[in-house]
């Protein structure tokens, strides 16, 4: 039994373990081989293990360097349109400088600005009748069903 370290890039970890670990299964069933993937806190994020016989672990870092290469290429992709989407820093200087300082619209001039007090919308007396409801207008083509 052999046991070597080598380098992935961390960003590709994921894709290699696959959903449910279903992709790391699968590498280890067909070379025969054990692999440890460094915990999230680890001082070196990109180091993964590689234990089994001499043979198979050579063919099987073939494949994990193999398919870090394909994935990176996805990543740098994923990357590069990432930071084409995010808007740039002078984009919308108004949204920055008045980002969580919004009072929503101010009335200037209303009736309850001077006593600091909104009308209260039950109210009849903020609120007066203008006479009795008026009933909907009947359409030509008959009541409407909702």
């Amino acid at each position: 039994m052999v046991s070597e370290d080598i380098t992935l890039d961390s960003r590709v970890h994921a894709r290699i373990i696959g959903a449910r670990g279903k992709g790391i299964r699968k590498i280890m069933d067909e070379f025969k081989v054990d692999l440890k993937f460094p915990q999230s806190g680890a001082a070196d994020p990109n180091m993964v293990t590689v234990t089994g016989r001499p043979e198979l672990v050579d063919e099987a870092i073939d494949h994990l360097l193999n398919l870090e290469e394909e994935y990176m290429g996805d990543v740098v992709e994923n990357e590069s349109k990432q930071a084409f989407m995010k808007p740039r820093g002078g984009a919308a200087p108004f949204a920055e400088d008045h980002k969580g300082t919004s009072k929503g619209f101010v009335v200037r001039d209303a009736p309850w600005a001077a006593s600091e007090k909104a009308p209260d919308m039950s109210s009849s007396e903020e609120f007066p009748s203008f006479g009795a409801p008026v009933a909907p207008k009947a359409s030509p083509w008959g009541p409407k069903r909702f």
